[in-house]
């Protein structure tokens, strides 16, 4: 999650109905991140589907988020004077209605390219069916025309056939999907050596050519028509690259890197966090090359024993894209179970 300050060109749309004041208004930060905090987890609850929605660890998380964004705000502001791109972090569009934020659609810019993802549509549910979701995507996506954006891409759920309806209908094509696991293991793995063949080295968080190198490498062309693989979506102004460390140390976050090589290409990447406050969730992240099926084991087990040696309770949380069968296969093996189920869609010019 980005920040930047919102305030739009466009002049918001304001209505009044009764005795109700209603108006479209760009975000606008720092104003909006406490009613943010306030909202955020309730858009992302389904009374009628209740497994969609936000578990009660995850709350922390995202409360943890913002707080944090709101405390480095300064330090954003003066940054967008001197990289452009950073006041791209965070744009959208929100419905208020007497005071209220009721909904809300927020986006962000990939790096220094023109590809766009759409981060947050969230309607509080007081406020469904009455197509405001339509209404400022409809308007995010013009203002992101404007801007110049060529891909724009989001994530719906699988399950949630209107919100797929209505991305189908603004014209978004699905091109892949991706599975959220996790997994609240009672004891840590046995730990496993690493197979024969492969380097295991710390990776920096300021080391942006090793992801590029492997994703550049194993995404499907039929995905990279969708999202390009640039090389300004990978590499960031080195003083960006130093609010990820800044952020963690802020939300008390453990994080680690590693990378991991085959006859020195790489073929695989791992990081794993988890709280130093002990609430929250746990997360590990891999990426890996099909190719190397034998790896997924060890990455499995090395993130579960590193996030579980620190706080062995919390739940693990982690996401997978569905063309990279071994690691669902490995994932499945040490016990993690499908939560969620995404479909990645893209509107192209």
């Amino acid at each position: 999650m980005g920040a930047r300050s919102l305030r739009s060109s466009h002049d918001p749309v304001a209505l009044e109905g009764g005795t109700s004041i209603m108006a479209l208004r760009a975000l606008a930060l720092p104003n909006d991140f406490g009613p943010l905090e306030k909202m955020l987890v309730r858009t992302f609850q389904y009374p009628d589907n209740p497994e969609w929605g936000i578990q009660a660890d995850e709350e922390e998380n995202i409360s943890s988020q913002i707080k944090t964004l709101r405390k480095i705000w300064p330090l954003i502001r003066v940054l967008q004077q001197f990289i452009p791109s950073l006041k791209d972090l965070m744009r959208g569009f929100v419905w208020e209605e007497d005071g209220q934020l009721g909904a809300i659609v927020m986006v962000q810019r990939s790096g220094k390219t023109r590809t766009w993802g759409v981060g947050i549509v969230g309607v509080l549910p007081e406020f469904r069916r009455r197509g405001l979701a339509r209404k400022l995507l409809t308007k995010s996506l013009d203002d992101l025309r404007q801007r110049g954006a060529q891909h724009i891409n989001l994530a719906v759920i699988s399950k949630n056939v209107p919100a797929y309806a209505l991305y189908k209908s603004l014209g978004f094509e699905h091109y892949s999907s991706v599975i959220d696991f996790d997994h609240r293991p009672e004891q840590a793995p046995a730990g496993i050596v690493i197979p024969t063949g492969y380097d295991e080295a710390p990776l920096s968080s300021m080391d942006w050519k090793s992801r590029y190198e492997l994703e550049r490498r194993i995404t499907p062309e039929e995905i990279t028509s969708y999202v390009p693989l640039e090389i300004g979506r990978y590499r960031s102004p080195w003083i960006l690259r130093c609010l990820n460390p800044i952020m963690n140390r802020l939300q008390k976050t453990i994080e680690e890197r590693f990378v991991y090589r085959h006859r020195g290409v790489v073929v695989g990447l791992l990081r794993h966090s988890t709280s130093r406050t002990g609430k929250g969730t746990s997360s590990i992240l891999i990426q890996l090359d099909p190719a190397h099926p034998d790896l997924a084991p060890y990455l499995v087990t090395k993130g579960m024993r590193a996030v579980m040696a620190i706080n062995p309770s919390l739940r693990i949380e982690t996401s997978v894209p569905t063309w990279i069968p071994p690691l669902v296969e490995a994932l499945e093996n040490h016990g993690f179970s499908e939560r969620l189920r995404y479909h990645m869609l893209a509107l192209l010019p």
